[in-house]
């Protein structure tokens, strides 16, 4: 089993815009998660552009990674192209190491959506409750 450090090295340059949309989502996440929980919390616009932002930023990641992906994978049969006969176990590796930037990528997505989900429900709660008490 690989460590994750190794993982994250066998990324290649693409290792960077993951980890980038990694950080935006988590200050994306605390901003809104501060707005939304704070004593006197209400549904206003800015915290609602804030918290959709975490949602576009895990789709960017999972953009990246296949994009990521599929740059590995002509990288990889250029290699192959240039060696000539190459081992299957070879190969496999390679094309390992193509599809990880896909996995990140939709490993982010899945914790922002779920992360997007929970702020977006409590979010529409402080909204329903504006709404009651204006007597909309």
């Amino acid at each position: 089993m690989e460590s994750l450090g190794t993982l994250f090295y066998d990324m290649g340059f693409m290792r960077y815009p993951l980890a980038f949309t990694v950080l935006v989502i988590f200050a994306l996440t605390s901003y809104s998660t501060v707005q939304l929980y704070k004593p006197g919390a209400w549904a206003d616009l800015r915290t609602k552009t804030f918290l959709d932002g975490i949602l576009f930023w895990g789709v960017f990641a999972t953009i990246t990674g296949v994009l990521g992906s599929l740059i590995g994978i002509v990288i990889a049969a250029q290699a192959i192209e240039r060696a000539g006969a190459v081992s299957g176990p070879l190969i496999a590796g390679g094309f390992k190491v193509a599809m990880l930037t896909s996995i990140f990528g939709v490993l982010i997505l899945g914790a922002a959506s779920l992360t997007w989900y929970g702020l977006q429900l409590r979010w529409r709660l402080l909204e329903a409750k504006a709404a009651n008490e204006n007597g909309d």
